[in-house]
């Protein structure tokens, strides 16, 4: 209503002013105006409703008013506003052109109304405690209303929610949990301030303690300490505890005593047992109290038993490796069992286990049962221990042959008990089988290669797992029949009449075990005037041409007389039948040799292991297969030989004389003495009495005159020069001219080969024999060397021969020979498809295979002088020569099978066919002519009568026999790829094979 008589006054005026305006009125003085507030109190808070009036003294009718805010002009024309917060508000009226000056400024100040806060030390509580909030604004003595919120919710006072004044006061209940906020309201004014902060209030359930035993046991023996816990979910340092026995109230006594949440009995008695509970009492809340927990039952026995041992197959003696098992128990849970052997701790189990015991182990034992402090021991137990006995192995057998009974013996002395017994051959167990057969304590074997071992033997108590030791090994070596070795005590194998010949059988073991047997051609051989036998040797002591042929040998044991070696492989042994001299071969010879002339001889006798001693006038020379003499003299003339020997055995050279004299001395015949510059002198050097060519050389004062016109030859310089080169060897000639700017050419027999100062071959072939010279050219200018000759021979053939022997046929194995006959000792190298073989002897064992019998066999001869190996032999493919071979035996079987078998048929068929019955005459010996036609045949007659009739039953069997080898012929399609086969009686014989 105050309002709207302002509005109307203000309007009033506002027609006043305009009416003035218009009319023209002239100027008036306006008063100052003064700025009055509505309100009266003391401190405006920003919430309330404030009214400013700009009062002009006198105020004359029809004002306008305008006002000002911290200077600043509000476009408010009423005499009356609403201010618009704190500051300087300022007013003044006009009317027409008339305006009054600005009022006093009026300094406003509006406050926001204060905040209030809530002071309590309760953030939490159980339930049934008060609780009291207090809403408190600070510094403001005006009289306020307060209000109170719970999340957001105005809380109306009631009997469990009480409002007094600014406090809030709670009868606590689980409702009660959460945020509490709380309002003022001025008195009288329509001032509110903001809710204050949250306070927030927990509302906790009363703990439930809860009761255990500080064990895994409830039942307890006399003297042991029993500790009970009693435990909130809450701080320790919040809560006491209350303790009861049997529902009544326990107090602390001589065993009896509390500390913090844990009640200890110290030394448990008998009358200890019963039902124990606790609860909870908050230290600062003494009125706050827990629930009572559940009651747990303590149990105090009268008397402590003692542990018992249980004891696992127990003997008065074990026997180490013997396994004990020792088990303790005490009545009741929670124990710990500590061993003790001789008062020293063994082990912390329940059990007690020695794997395998030992003589340490022997002693006493017993187990102390623990838990907590409380401990108690059982009785003393005895372990004893000894070793098991060792067993040993009886036998005289170290060694055996293939084949041979072999006795072992396991003996176990001074033991009583049953064994059982157990063999070992290299740690590996033997089982009872044909060739190893255990009964009780003896092995015996039927020896074999794979018996050769160490053996040891172990026993086992029967009825207890107890073992003994393995016994020392014994050895055993099972010894292969030895291979024996056939050799020739040289390098060679061919010998001459008269020659010492020793041949050497050895056998791979001690000598002193065995003897030998000798064979030519495969017949054993006797001792005679040319052969002899000692130890493992057979000596020729004058060899004779019928003393060739192969030889073996095989060992024979001394001891064991039955055991025999197989035999050697043979040798051949060739003795020629006559003995040819040396032959003495001379290089550059003369009838007449001067003195400083060489001489060179070389001396050779067919075979190897020769050696050469060469003798002048009787008298050893040298010992070599050359003799040279560098520069010859006069001493040197007279009448050589070359001995030859190998061994005892020397053979001569034919005599050849050596004769030496001294060159004829040259003489200068020429009258010139003297000369003047410019004169041809001439000078003629003579030798008298010689017919020979010679090639003249001048001096002047010791120093060689060379003659301008005189042209040197070219040098040839040979390296590894031999006299008789062998196909594949390496030729290397060098030419040499004094000078330079020379270029080479070479020529064999006039024609030209290659132009190089050096001519190389590397492997000489038959065709590079022939006369070599080079040509040194230089221009148009050339000159020849002296000719050279070189002879190159073909090394000796290999030959490669396959062998048939029944064992090859039988097995379907290859033998192979490989044989280079130029009379010396060769070893040989074998390839199979290119690839070298091992081995270096004549003879090749190869397996018929898939494999081999489609590769090709090469060999050569090896020798450690030249030629140093033979030509690569002939290529050797097996082909089907196997299985031709196979062919053939299976043939030959089934041919003998089929005669036996028609042999027998005949004969059964003569036995069981019975002749034809006929009624006949008593029998009268003397009868005639004419009764003779009317009696029975005679029994000769019958048998000639009934030979058709056989002869045709056997002549079908032959048949049968005939096609059934026809069938074998087609069905193994045999064809023999260089002669066809040739047939006879249905029969097919197979040429080549």
């Amino acid at each position: 209503m105050e309002r709207f008589k302002i509005f109307l006054w203000t309007v009033a005026v506002s027609l006043q002013v305009t009416s003035q305006d218009s009319t023209g009125e002239p100027p008036i003085q306006i008063s100052k105006p003064n700025i009055i507030l509505n309100a009266s109190h003391a401190v405006l808070y920003s919430t309330e409703t404030v009214t400013l009036h700009c009062e002009v003294p006198d105020e004359p009718p029809g004002l306008q008013y305008d006002w000002y805010k911290d200077s600043a002009d509000l476009s408010e024309h009423q005499p009356n506003i609403t201010p618009r917060g704190s500051g300087k508000y300022e007013c003044k009226a006009k009317k027409g052109a008339s305006e009054s000056e600005k009022s006093t400024s009026y300094t406003l100040t509006l406050k926001e109304p204060p905040e209030p806060e809530i002071r309590s030390d309760w953030t939490e509580a159980f339930p049934g405690e008060k609780v009291s909030l207090q809403c408190v604004i600070q510094g403001v003595s005006e009289n306020w209303n307060y209000m109170w919120f719970k999340d957001s919710r105005k809380i109306v006072s009631s009997g469990e929610t009480n409002i007094q004044g600014n406090t809030l006061t709670l009868s606590v209940k689980s409702s009660h949990d959460g945020a509490y906020m709380c309002q003022a309201e001025l008195q009288g004014r329509k001032v509110t301030t903001a809710k204050s902060k949250p306070h927030l209030l927990k509302f906790k359930e009363l703990p439930q303690p809860k009761l255990s035993i500080d064990s895994q046991w409830n039942m307890f023996y006399p003297t042991e300490r029993v500790t009970l816990t009693c435990s909130v979910d809450e701080e320790s340092n919040d809560w006491g505890y209350e303790w009861f026995k049997n529902r009544s109230l326990l107090k602390e006594d001589e065993d009896i005593s509390f500390s913090g949440n844990t009640l200890s009995i110290s030394s448990a008695k008998a009358d200890h047992s019963g039902q124990y509970l606790c609860r909870g009492k908050h230290l600062t809340r003494t009125s706050v109290t827990t629930r009572e927990t559940e009651a747990v039952q303590l149990h105090i026995q009268d008397i402590t038993p003692k542990p018992t041992i249980t004891r696992h197959e127990w003997f008065e003696f074990f026997y180490t490796e013997e396994r004990v098992q020792l088990k303790c128990n005490m009545p009741g849970v929670g124990w710990e069992y500590h061993w003790y052997k001789d008062s020293n701790l063994q082990i912390t189990n329940p059990e007690f286990t020695i794997d395998a015991v030992s003589l340490d182990d022997s002693g006493y034992y017993l187990c102390k049962a623990q838990r907590g402090d409380f401990s108690v021991d059982s009785e003393m137990l005895q372990v004893q221990v000894q070793k098991p006995p060792e067993p040993q192995i009886r036998s005289d057998w170290t060694e055996a042959f293939l084949w041979e009974k072999v006795s072992l013996q396991c003996v176990i002395q001074g033991v009583s008990e049953n064994w059982n017994y157990m063999w070992f051959k290299d740690s590996s167990k033997i089982l009872s089988s044909g060739e190893t057969n255990i009964q009780g304590n003896t092995l015996t074997l039927s020896v074999k290669s794979s018996h050769d071992r160490a053996y040891m033997c172990q026993a086992e108590l029967q009825g207890r797992k107890v073992t003994t030791a393995k016994s020392k090994p014994h050895l055993l070596t099972v010894k292969e029949l030895p291979q024996p070795k056939l050799s020739i005590d040289s390098q060679w194998n061919m010998f001459y009449p008269t020659e010492r010949v020793t041949l050497t059988c050895s056998v791979d073991e001690e000598s002193n075990d065995w003897g030998y047997e000798w064979f030519k051609n495969r017949s054993l051989l006797k001792e005679d005037e040319d052969i002899s036998f000692s130890g493992n040797t057979l000596s020729i002591s004058s060899a004779k041409a019928d003393h060739s042929g192969q030889y073996l040998c095989r060992g024979k044991h001394l001891t064991r007389t039955s055991v025999t070696t197989r035999e050697t492989e043979a040798v051949q042994l060739h003795i020629q039948d006559i003995t040819p001299k040396p032959t003495i071969t001379r290089h550059e010879w003369f009838e007449f040799f001067y003195t400083e002339e060489r001489v060179q001889l070389k001396c050779n006798m067919p075979g190897v292991g020769w050696e050469y001693h060469w003798y002048k006038d009787s008298n050893l020379q040298i010992t070599n297969p050359e003799f040279t003499i560098d520069a010859v003299s006069l001493d040197d003339s007279g009448y050589y030989l070359c001995k030859a020997q190998r061994g005892d055995f020397s053979v001569d050279s034919e005599m050849l004389q050596v004769q030496v004299q001294k060159p004829p001395e040259p003489q200068i015949r020429s009258n010139w003495t003297e000369a003047f510059p410019g004169e041809k002198v001439s000078l003629q050097c003579v030798i008298q009495g010689v017919s020979e060519k010679r090639n003249y050389m001048w001096f002047k004062d010791s120093s060689k005159i060379v003659s301008s016109g005189i042209i040197p030859k070219p040098t040839i310089t040979k390296h590894e020069w031999f006299e008789l080169f062998y196909t594949d060897e390496k030729l290397q000639l060098d030419c040499n001219m004094p000078g330079e700017s020379w270029e080479y050419q070479w020529h064999k027999d006039s024609n030209p080969l290659i132009t190089s100062p050096t001519h190389t071959i590397d492997a000489l072939s038959l065709t590079d024999s022939g006369n070599y010279h080079c040509k040194a050219q230089r221009g148009d200018f050339s000159v020849d060397s002296e000719t050279l000759q070189v002879q190159v021979q073909a090394r000796p053939h290999a030959l490669l021969s396959l062998e048939t022997e029944l064992s090859d046929i039988m097995t379907g194995d290859m033998t192979l020979r490989c044989n280079v006959s130029d009379g010396r000792q060769w070893n040989y190298t074998w390839y199979m498809n290119g690839q070298q073989l091992n081995g270096s002897l004549d003879v090749l064992k190869v397996a018929g295979n898939e494999e081999t019998i489609k590769s090709e066999f090469k060999c050569k001869g090896i020798n450690t002088v030249r030629p140093l190996y033979s030509a690569l032999s002939d290529g050797f493919i097996a082909n089907n020569i196997l299985f031709k071979r196979k062919i053939l035996l299976a043939i030959s079987g089934c041919l003998v099978c089929c005669i036996v078998i028609l042999i027998i048929g005949c004969i059964v068929l003569k036995i069981t066919r019975k002749p034809e019955v006929k009624e006949t005459a008593p029998e009268d010996l003397f009868f005639s002519m004419t009764d003779s036609k009317n009696q029975t045949i005679s029994p000769m007659k019958e048998y000639m009568d009934n030979i058709p009739t056989e002869l045709e039953e056997c002549q079908e069997k032959a048949e049968l026999i005939s096609d059934c080898a026809s069938a074998v012929h087609e069905d193994g399609g045999i064809k023999d790829e260089d002669t066809p086969a040739s047939e006879a009686n249905g029969l097919t014989s197979f040429k080549g094979l």
